[in-house]
């Protein structure tokens, strides 16, 4: 799996598993994917009430070589 060369997040300190999926373009089965096999960030909290550190997702972004934009 590739990543999008730009990603758009929604500002703020932390973001659920849909808007992760909605800027990847990806599933949720995806994105559990990314966490176990990529070293994507962990979420704290589980299943609707998961909420993952923004910087650490952006910062996890650009190690991966992708570019992020907030809105």
């Amino acid at each position: 799996m590739t990543l999008p060369a730009t990603i758009v997040l929604p500002a703020g300190p932390t973001l659920k598993s849909a808007d992760l999926c909605a800027a990847f373009g990806f599933t949720r089965q995806s994105l559990n994917y990314y966490r176990r096999r990529l070293d994507f960030p962990q979420p704290s909290g589980r299943n609707s009430a998961a909420r993952y550190d923004t910087r650490a997702v952006s910062r996890w972004i650009a190690d991966n070589g992708g570019k992020v934009v907030f809105v």
